[in-house]
This record gives structure tokens, C-alpha cells and sequence, in this order.
């Protein structure tokens, strides 16, 4: 589905005449992200979503993104039954290097920050453990992202732009999972993910 929709994206690009600098300092619009975690064991996920940013400028410029997601987990004891989500949301700034002229520029960023975890086993797992058996438990805590990306804006107005990023999310938060024998597993999971995404902005001001 995503090779599909960025084919899409691609070919009306190329049928649109492009104008114009994009207007204004920032825009808003909406993008579709798949999330490819490295780690075999965490899922890869589709998301929508909107988004918020600095019109990119050729030179030197500010950078900053969210990069959240959800995947769910595999069982470690094996099976394809529901066992864990993990939720990551850092909140990332940096610099980025733009370079190219209209209608095409090209964005060579790294931003970094916190990520704000979140695992938590599914209720259908839950629900499968036996009659008195001993709950797992998991501990996982706030890590530091470093993600550097490749951003393209092609501007197909004066206010509108289709814009496509790829990017690599480094995320190696501490967890502690305790299973129902009561045997402690540390670093069981990565939160390393490919990101690649494409959507549209329109510039406000």
C-alpha cells in the first residue's frame, strides 16, 4: 500500500507545473508515515497524521520532528497471538542543510532529543495467562533519539508544496521484562526504525 501511494505522489508531481517559491515561513498539511522497525520482532505500522513546519530555505536552516509511532510486539515465547504494544514519542530538534532551486529543494537534517516510551502488554495476552499464574511485567524508560533524514519539497504553487522525507530513528530505551516464570529479560526489544513518509503541505504565513 505505501509503494502505491508513493508512486502515486510521484506522478502527480511530475504532471503539475510548478511555480513559484512557496509563500510564507510555515505550513501545514498532512503526511502518510510508513514506520519499518530494524528489530524483527517489532512490527512495522502505517500511519496518518498531520503536520506542522518550517518552510525549508536554501542554506543553513532550523529542524525539528515527532517521528511517534506504535508497533505491536512478538511474543518471545513464540506464537502470533496478541502479546505487546510499544509506544515510541520523542520529541526531536536540530539543524538541516537545503540545497536546490525551484521548484525542487532537498534537505539534509539531524535532530535529536527525547523519546517518551510506552510498553504495555494487550489485554487478549492478559486474558490468555492461566488461572493463578504470575503476571509478567515490563519497565521501560525515557531514551535519546538521533535521527538524521534526507527531506524533499516540491513546490507545485505559491503556497503548496508535496513534500517526501526518509530518515533513520536510532531508539535504544533500557527495558526490564520480567515473564510469568518471573525471569528477567534486559534489552529484549530496539526501537530503531526506517522512516519514510509523503504528503502535502499548504503554506498559512
Amino acid at each position: 500500500m505505501t509503494r502505491a501511494i508513493v508512486l502515486g505522489v510521484l506522478a502527480f508531481c511530475a504532471a503539475i507545473p510548478a511555480s513559484g517559491q512557496t509563500k510564507g515561513r510555515v505550513s501545514v498539511g498532512g503526511t502518510v508515515t510508513l514506520a519499518q522497525p530494524t528489530d524483527k520482532d517489532v512490527k512495522s505500522v502505517v500511519t496518518f497524521g498531520p503536520l506542522v513546519r518550517l518552510n525549508p530555505r536554501k542554506g543553513w536552516g532550523l529542524a525539528g520532528g515527532l517521528s511517534w509511532f506504535e508497533a505491536d510486539l512478538a511474543n518471545p515465547s513464540g506464537g502470533s497471538e496478541p502479546f505487546a504494544t510499544l509506544r515510541v514519542r520523542p520529541l526531536l530538534g536540530g539543524v538541516a542543510y537545503t540545497v536546490g532551486e525551484q521548484p525542487l529543494l532537498i534537505s539534509f537534517s539531524v535532530v535529536a532529543g527525547p523519546s517518551f516510551n510506552h510498553l504495555e502488554f494487550q489485554d487478549d495476552f492478559l486474558d490468555r495467562l492461566p488461572t493463578g499464574a504470575t503476571r509478567p511485567s515490563v519497565d521501560i524508560n525515557t531514551s535519546l533519539v538521533v535521527r538524521p533524514g534526507i527531506g524533499l519539497t516540491w513546490t507545485v504553487a505559491q503556497r503548496a508544496a508535496i513534500i517526501a522525507f526518509g530518515g533513520y530513528s536510532l531508539n535504544r530505551p533500557g527495558i526490564t521484562y520480567r515473564d510469568t516464570t518471573g525471569q528477567e529479560f534486559h534489552n529484549r526489544w530496539k526501537a530503531d526504525a526506517l522512516l519514510l513518509s509523503v504528503g502535502a503541505v499548504y503554506s498559512l504565513f
